[in-house]
């Protein structure tokens, strides 16, 4: 269903649906596409209000909301960067729709053996530091691969010492 060509459709939806068929990369997305989650929330939950003006004038027919969620869809898997499918199933969630249950199980189960995997890595590798002496581990009493919270903080505190910020 494409209804890009903007006949009778809300402008910021139409605005949009071109906006999610040309991006390529999260830099092309990063700064709107809340947008369409918002636009979704609008048409799946009667009352939604964003604080946007912009959208919450916004009347999204149920025509327009199939039309969003299926561009996200059809986005979702035109990129498999972490962020890029981070943002589009963050567009999802706000459809509330039930029949995108085999979507979140795919996902979770995709991502929650990536993160598995990555905590692996990362342990292994604030293992390998603290044998060459290097601050990890300082305070901790036991060591555990499982431990990926933990894991997680003590690569940021090494690396923020030595002045590298990472994004999340």
């Amino acid at each position: 269903m494409k209804l890009r060509d903007n006949c009778g459709m809300g402008e910021l939806t139409a605005r949009i649906l071109r906006k999610i068929d040309d991006a390529k990369d999260f830099d092309d997305i990063k700064d709107w596409i809340w947008m369409a989650g918002d636009l979704l929330r609008l048409a799946a939950s009667p009352g939604f209000h964003s604080g946007f003006e912009e959208i919450d004038r916004e009347v999204v027919s149920d025509d327009e909301r199939k039309a969003l969620q299926e561009a996200a869809l059809t986005a979702l898997i035109r990129n498999p960067e972490p962020m890029w499918e981070a943002s589009f199933l963050s567009v999802l969630r706000d459809a509330h729709d039930a029949s995108l249950l085999p979507l979140w199980i795919e996902y979770l189960t995709k991502y929650q053996s990536l993160l598995k995997q990555s905590n692996a890595i990362v342990f292994t590798i604030l293992l390998a530091l603290k044998e060459l002496q290097e601050p990890i581990f300082a305070k901790a009493q036991s060591l555990n691969s499982i431990d990926v919270e933990r894991n997680l903080r003590e690569a940021d505190l090494y690396l923020l010492g030595r002045g590298i910020k990472t994004p999340w």
